[in-house]
């Protein structure tokens, strides 16, 4: 809080408006900033944007005063100064601010994954209209780590995450400033992300999140949320997509923002043996692939394919790629998806997909991850091929009969990333990845041929 000691009269700034702040934009480009504060007298609230001319805005009350300024355009960086007149003329106090931008807010929400835990090599920001709002409520340059949380004695400091890719990405793309409402926390788990728990503070995830945003302005283009880890053991996964649903619907009804962007990440890779704690990794990631279709507005970002840089967070580079996709997910783009899976002779299966741009990649040239297994878990037919046919959209599965002599189960299951430490390598010409799916029951295999003697 400013405040202006003068001997008529005592006039402070409190909200609105600060150094270094990107201001959520609306349709028609621009945005309004609402500033308030407080005075002992009232006066006429005069405004000059951009060293231009000053202009009488409001009439303010002694007291708390709220008056709306003129609108700025988007982009920036813009200047902007206020001033209180009392009755005679004489100025009771002035404040400026300095590099206020207009463009797209995002908030960055959900655990270690989100906040980052790769090294840090490049820490100054590579855009100046890439802006964020810290956990300490101070408006700054987006520069790594952003989510400068305590960690208990022994645990990495945070450190490279995804956010500052995103926001010098999606800048790029539209040609906006962007800012980033840093909210994420790690090693927390849905029933902590909970609307219902209140309170205030750090503790208070949700309160935070949304605390965050009204400093920020109260509206926003749209959120990340990258978390899931903490919900894979055996009670919180059953519950995993519930959960879920009820968070995404809450945020969009405290924001008043029912169709709000929600951009989300699925689960990466669990390189460690399994314990009970994270024992149904591709239950949630099941779930959050369900998701997607069932909750309107929602873009999954696909992670299964992508490097570790230890047994549960991601890499320095892989954080990267995935600020890039999760950016063109801001942008609609959604990138592989499953559509179904089918027999079209004895050894073959046809993986039907969507949304793929520009064709199918596959790093090392061999593509992999697909496989199939029984309803007890059971490997079953793996695949001595897998390619894309560009002409149907379709990946094709070859496989030998069961070699064994074995009867085939009623029942098989298709999966694509099963277990927690799959090797997966699908992505699309724009480096989005196919995500993990499974179990997927497949109809009823063809009878095989008889063998010939």
């Amino acid at each position: 809080m400013i405040t202006f000691p003068t001997l008529l009269a005592l006039f402070t700034v409190t909200g609105g408006l600060s150094d270094s702040q990107i201001l959520q934009r609306a349709a028609n480009g621009t945005a309004t900033p609402v500033v308030s504060g407080t005075a002992d007298a009232p006066g006429r609230l005069q405004c000059r944007l951009n060293e231009g001319n000053w202009r009488e805005v409001a009439t303010v009350p002694a007291g708390r005063w709220s008056a709306p300024l003129p609108a700025l355009s988007v982009g920036g960086p813009h200047a902007v100064q206020l001033r209180l007149a009392d009755p005679s003329g004489a100025i009771a106090g002035e404040k400026a601010f300095r590099e206020i931008y207009v463009g797209d807010l995002w908030i960055l929400a959900g655990q270690s994954n989100m906040v980052g835990r790769a090294r840090i090599e490049e820490p100054s920001a590579r855009d100046p209209r890439v802006r964020m709002l810290a956990l300490d409520g101070v408006w700054r340059p987006a520069t790594h780590p952003l989510h400068d949380e305590p960690l208990p004695p022994g645990v990495t400091r945070p450190g490279h995450g995804p956010g500052l890719e995103f926001g010098v990405e999606l800048a790029r793309a539209l040609n906006v400033p962007v800012g980033l409402i840093i909210c994420a926390k790690g090693g927390t788990s849905m029933a902590q992300w909970s609307p219902d728990l209140g309170g205030s503070g750090r503790a208070a995830l949700y309160a935070n999140l949304l605390a965050q945003v009204r400093l920020a302005g109260g509206r926003v283009a749209g959120a990340l949320w990258y978390q899931g880890e903490n919900d894979t053991g055996p009670e919180p996964s059953a519950v995993y997509a519930a959960k879920f649903k009820e968070f995404v619907a809450r945020l969009r009804a405290d924001l008043k923002h029912p169709d709000l962007p929600f951009c989300y990440a699925q689960l990466a890779r669990f390189a460690n043996e399994p314990v009970k704690f994270y024992s149904e990794w591709s239950v949630v990631r099941e779930a959050q692939r369900r998701a997607e279709p069932e909750i309107p507005h929602t873009r999954l970002v696909a992670t299964v394919d992508l490097e570790n840089g230890d047994y549960i967070h991601l890499s320095r580079a892989s954080q990267d790629r995935l600020g890039r996709r999760f950016a063109l997910a801001a942008q609609g783009k959604a990138g592989p998806r499953l559509i179904d899976a089918r027999w079209t002779s004895p050894t073959e299966i046809r993986v039907r997909l969507t949304g793929v741009n520009g064709g199918l990649k596959t790093a090392g040239g061999r593509m992999l991850g697909f496989e199939t297994a029984a309803p007890d878990g059971r490997a079953k037919l793996l695949f001595f091929r897998a390619v894309f046919d560009a002409a149907t959209s379709e990946v094709v599965l070859s496989a030998n009969r069961d070699v064994a002599g074995r009867p085939e189960p009623e029942e098989i299951n298709l999966w694509y990333g099963r277990g927690h430490d799959p090797i997966c390598n699908v992505t699309d010409a724009l480096d989005l990845a196919l995500p993990a799916f499974g179990p997927v029951r497949l109809p009823p295999r063809p009878p095989l041929p008889p063998k010939v003697k």
